[in-house]
């Protein structure tokens, strides 16, 4: 199907000029990046290994055009390429033979800027560079011909990078002194070499794969790669499955992808290996620099990762076929299979999707067309996956590790969930342990399932639900008789209707500071994120949402707050439960005062929470932005209320001033180290108090003083 044939680097060189085309993105290999070095220091093992032991490596395909003058542009490979010219330039620069092969070196160079192209030409003509030196790039920017600017070209940056690691490996390995002649004669490390003005496709292949015109798509290199890949596994269908792929599913991606039919086949393959790559946490760095940077793993590395070919290749081969017989999508699902299969097929997928794609064709891949229990697997599976955060590819790994055990107890899952000496992990623990609960109410009465579908199938809840069910302590729950446990659902389904009227389907149904002041009637509900605490915000946040809240400890002031409301009169209630509050600690004046929350403390709602009596409301998210002092904007806030015509003035950090000021007076107000200090106009002490209520007739008192 193809016109490939077997070169090395020097080969390559020597027969074409290889210029990287202005299209193509830098050179990434030699990045400074904790990841890229994992996988930099990883492809160099290859291929010194292979150097130092002779033993052949292939580097899967390298493809691309040649033009009338001989010179190659490379459209894959270029990042290979251009790793194995800095392994053969510092070759031959330690072993003296640099000089005399520099015309063949210099063919090939960089069209991406000007930059990188004149430094693949100065790098051909440095001859005498110390390599008793740790790092080479040194001594390189220090060259006179190196111009200060092309610190500013992410590729000679990486290229810098790569020298000197290359260094290094070449000390580790203790490469022989004669290498370079084996590099030009007989090279270990080759690659598949396609040029693509003289690849041919047969005419149907053409016409299906290529209604766009052009002569090699990528996931035509990818189905040829793949078909090398099923001969060295000896995948025993790998017939059958290559068939398919040309025809029934091909059909599928075409009818629903037709307009990026190449790429949604070749991502939605890529999905499903990453997949299988994350139940093996070697992985990691590999996975990561994959999914993160774009830099797609070869067939080639599969041998050299953990990797399970059987079930990858089991689970392509049962999600097409279930996908091409409508079987799965059919299914009853919390989540939208349809949409899943669809985000799977683009470079999109975040780490929920990929979670629950995992969950969907791990179900097939042992429970086969008996979708008996499929829809309780898929809502347990959208409760765990859409409610833990997933920040690092270690959330991800774990999440796939786990779903590797569970999917084991799908038949009988509640069972296995509510059982005390199960060992759950893999997502969130608090989720975890709501699941758990439950699971044994489930078990205990059966009318409980639909009770609870209904509550956590609630657009603003979507799983989590942990916060209705506190009432019940999951130890008794076996403990419980049926009455008692019909009034523990009664009281479910009352905390249920109350928290719809005050959270709608996407939003709050109440104002957001209504919210806040009746809760902090009950007692501090607010969440940290680093230094600052939050009175919370709509949307999405990771620390500070009130989604956030729904499942943090505090949320028991939510739950006291639900006893003291009706789903009817939300809004008048919440207002009489602030109106009636006898707090006196610093929660007060939040409670007392809407102005403060209303004007105060920024788009994240923030405070800077030092004790009870230093207290900061933060324009932005840290002290060196505006800010104002709480009790003193409490004094500001009284005398609003009452009439009188002051004027607040913050400023920017914790210990520049910040004070009231009464118009037309110059009297001013400010609350230092737990006391209000009162000043006239010339700045001298009037008086000085713990005590507001006295604070606050005192500055009524000097707005009758004339100045």
């Amino acid at each position: 199907m193809h016109d490939s044939k077997v070169y090395s680097f020097w080969e390559l060189i020597n027969q074409y000029k290889i210029t990287i085309p202005i299209i193509q993105r830098d050179y990434v290999q030699g990045r400074k990046n904790k990841d890229v070095e994992i996988v930099r220091h990883d492809f160099l093992r290859v291929l010194f290994h292979s150097l130092k032991t002779e033993e052949p490596v292939e580097l899967d395909f390298i493809y691309g055009t040649v033009d009338q003058a001989n010179h190659f542009a490379p459209l894959d490979g270029q990042q290979r390429l251009t790793t194995l010219f800095l392994l053969y330039w510092y070759i031959a620069l330690k072993e003296g033979k640099l000089d005399n092969n520099k015309e063949t070196f210099k063919k090939f160079t960089y069209e991406t800027r000007m930059s990188s192209k004149l430094f693949c030409q100065m790098l051909v003509s440095l001859t005498e560079l110390d390599l008793s030196e740790a790092r080479l790039s040194t001594q390189i920017q220090n060259e006179s011909s190196f111009y200060y600017e092309w610190v500013n070209d992410q590729t000679i940056l990486s290229m810098l990078e790569m020298i000197d690691t290359i260094h290094a490996f070449a000390k580790e390995y203790d490469s022989p002194n004669d290498l370079f002649e084996t590099l030009q004669s007989n090279a270990p490390i080759t690659f598949q070499f396609i040029d693509l003005d003289t690849f041919q496709l047969e005419d149907t292949l053409y016409i299906k794969m290529n209604a766009r015109g052009k002569p090699l798509t990528s996931f035509e290199n990818f189905k040829a790669r793949f078909q090398q890949y099923l001969e060295s596994v000896e995948y025993e269908n790998s017939e059958e499955l290559m068939h398919k792929m040309d025809s029934i599913w091909s059909d599928y991606f075409w009818k629903h992808k037709q307009h990026e039919y190449d790429e949604s086949f070749l991502q939605f393959f890529y999905a499903l290996m990453y997949n299988q790559l994350a139940r093996f946490q070697a992985n990691r760095g590999r996975l990561f620099q994959a999914i993160n940077q774009e830099n797609e793993i070869r067939f080639e590395e599969l041998k050299s990762l953990d990797f399970d070919h059987e079930a990858w290749l089991t689970d392509i081969n049962n999600t097409l076929d279930t996908l091409n017989s409508e079987a799965l999508t059919t299914q009853n699902s919390v989540i939208n299979i349809e949409s899943l299969i669809f985000e799977a097929m683009t470079p999109n997928i975040n780490y929920t999707d990929r979670v629950q794609l995992y969950a969907t064709i791990s179900y097939l891949r042992f429970y086969g067309n008996d979708f008996s229990s499929f829809e309780r697997w898929m809502r347990f599976i959208r409760n765990v996956s859409v409610n833990t955060i997933y920040n690092r590819i270690e959330d991800y790994i774990q999440s796939i590790q786990a779903l590797d055990v569970l999917i084991q107890h799908v038949r009988e899952l509640d069972k296995y969930l509510a059982d005390s000496n199960t060992k759950l992990t893999g997502f969130l623990g608090y989720q975890l342990n709501q699941e758990r609960k439950k699971a044994r109410l489930m078990l205990k009465d059966d009318s409980w399932g639909v009770e609870l579908a209904k509550a956590e199938d609630y657009p603003y809840f979507e799983g989590e639900i942990g916060f209705l069910l506190l009432h019940i302590k999951i130890n008794e729950i076996d403990q419980l008789s049926q009455e008692e446990l019909y009034k523990k659902q009664l009281k479910f389904q009352n905390y249920y209707e109350k928290a719809v009227a005050i959270f709608g389907a996407v939003k709050l149904n109440v104002p957001n500071d209504l919210l806040s002041r009746a809760l902090l009637t009950f007692g501090d509900y607010l969440l940290e994120s680093g230094q600052n605490r939050s009175f919370l915000i709509e949307g999405f946040d990771r620390d500070i949402s009130w989604k956030r809240y729904l499942r943090h400890k505090n949320v028991v002031y939510l739950v006291k707050l639900l006893q003291q409301i009706s789903p009817d009169t939300v809004k008048e209630d919440l207002e009489k439960i602030i109106a009636q509050h006898t707090v006196t600690d610093w929660r007060q004046y939040f409670i007392q005062y809407l102005q403060i929350l209303k004007d105060c403390c920024g788009n994240k709602r923030f405070i800077r929470f030092n004790g009870e009596k230093d207290i900061l409301l933060l324009d932005t998210t840290m002290t060196s932005g505006y800010c104002q002092e709480y009790y003193s904007y409490a004094v500001y806030a009284e005398l609003n209320e009452r009439g009188i015509a002051c004027s607040y003035r913050d400023s920017i950090g914790a210990f520049n001033e910040k004070y009231v000021e009464l118009d037309y007076s110059g009297y001013t107000l400010n609350f230092v180290d737990e006391y209000f200090h009162i000043y006239d106009k010339d700045e001298e002490i009037v008086t000085s108090t713990k005590d507001f209520d006295e604070a606050v007739l005192k500055m009524v008192d000097c707005t009758s003083v004339v100045s």
